[in-house]
């Protein structure tokens, strides 16, 4: 009995032992877990930091991005404001309206855009890497386009002595450009053209409008 009650004792020791070791082991490597952790963590923001503070380096010397940017708004600057301040003006009175813009209507205009491009021999895609832009850049403006449209009074009436009149006068400047023969023009196509300028000078005015009557703040001159 003596022998069994010591096997129980020296038995429970072992275990009283384990668990203090246990306690140990995970109390120890939290510390180097936090210190790994801030490494991480300090190695990522340097690995950002170059990312976002700096566009280059020559040489190891680093060109801050800043620096580009500066110079990115002495260029064109004002251009690129006032166009996202006229995109912002144009959402702003859409949402006012309530009008908006359907993915059926962006496609139907993609397409159109993109059939035309074609043919002419090219494609969309190549024409975008010429002016720089991508899909997402051509459906944002097709976007703002058509809620104007959509807000502008697009209820135009043009007459055959308009179309006739047009498809004589491109017809004059065409014979005087080039000595080869003018394209015929029909009737349809003149008013179409017609159409689209009539409406081009409508936004213009819509355009206009909107900003005479915002009020615009300006924090930086360029």
């Amino acid at each position: 009995m003596a022998k069994k009650l010591k096997k129980q004792e020296s038995v429970e020791r072992m275990v009283v032992q384990e668990e203090k070791s246990s306690k140990f082991v995970v109390k120890f490597p939290k510390k180097i877990f936090l210190i790994i952790l801030v490494l991480f963590i300090v190695v990522g923001l340097i690995y950002l930091g170059k990312k976002y503070l700096f566009a280059a380096s020559v040489n190891g010397q680093f060109i801050n991005r800043l620096s580009v940017i500066k110079d990115l708004e002495k260029q064109g600057g004002q251009k690129v404001l006032d166009s996202i301040i006229l995109k912002t003006l144009i959402n702003q009175e859409a949402k006012k309206r309530k009008t908006g813009i359907s993915q059926q209507e962006i496609d139907a205009e993609l397409l159109k855009i993109e059939n035309n491009v074609t043919s002419q021999g090219s494609t969309l895609d190549a024409l975008l890497l010429q002016q720089g832009m991508t899909r997402s850049d051509l459906i944002g403006e097709i976007k703002l386009q058509l809620l104007v449209t959509k807000m502008v009074d697009n209820n135009i009436s043009i007459t055959d002595k308009e179309a006739d009149d047009y498809i004589a006068s491109q017809k004059s400047q065409l014979s005087l450009d080039s000595t080869q023969p003018a394209p015929e023009l029909t009737r349809d196509q003149a008013k179409t053209a017609i159409k689209q300028q009539k409406l081009q000078a409508k936004i213009q005015t819509f355009v206009a409008d909107l900003k005479a009557k915002a009020k615009i703040n300006y924090f930086i001159k360029y």
